[in-house]
């Protein structure tokens, strides 16, 4: 009975030195049309911000952009991270790799920051299209940390990309305002 109790308890503080590791006030910074970039969170609900997943970001003139960014924290009971990145892919083709700038912040927590000045889609096809995210933080000891949704999916929001008209229908509509123009002006 002693061995196993002294084996039972050997286990526990092997476990215990694993530690782990986590996620807290997890946003990413999107950019729409050259406007500022708003706070929309994935992870847990730090009570700020828009919830990301599920989202929509809004209208996308066709001339112009959609850009990203990250405001990540993150922890490790072993205080062992040594860098961090987001991932982004636009309507599930490809992804993306976004290094941050990683900033200690004490105890066992860390932020990793970058600016949302990475383009997405610049003009693009007409349509609603769907940005998913996820994030990864890693470390020596504990390894990899990653954020992503429930059961491993990651954080899907939509936007729509409104189409420019054709020039022909631009020189028509173009027309029909001088001709009513013209009419006008005879009368």
């Amino acid at each position: 009975m002693r061995k196993i109790i002294i084996g039972l308890v050997a286990l526990a503080a092997a476990l215990s030195a694993m530690g782990a590791t986590g996620w807290y006030q997890d946003y990413v910074l999107i950019s729409l049309n050259g406007d500022p970039a708003g706070y929309y969170w994935i992870g847990g609900d730090p009570t700020f911000g828009t919830q990301f997943n599920g989202a929509f970001l809004g209208n996308v003139g066709a001339a112009n952009s959609v850009r990203i960014g990250a405001d990540m924290r993150y922890w490790s009971d072993t205080a062992d991270r040594d860098g961090g990145a987001f991932y982004y892919t636009l309507d599930g083709t490809g992804y993306q790799e976004i290094l941050w700038t990683q900033t200690y912040l004490g105890g066992n927590d860390y932020q990793g920051t970058e600016p949302a000045t990475h383009v997405v889609v610049q003009g693009g096809s007409p349509g609603t299209h769907t940005l998913t995210v996820w994030a990864k933080s890693w470390g020596t000891g504990q390894g990899d940390s990653w954020l992503s949704g429930v059961s491993g999916e990651n954080y899907s929001a939509t936007f729509f990309i409104q189409s420019i008209p054709e020039p022909t229908t631009l020189v028509l509509v173009g027309l029909g305002v001088a001709g009513l123009l013209a009419y006008r002006r005879r009368r």
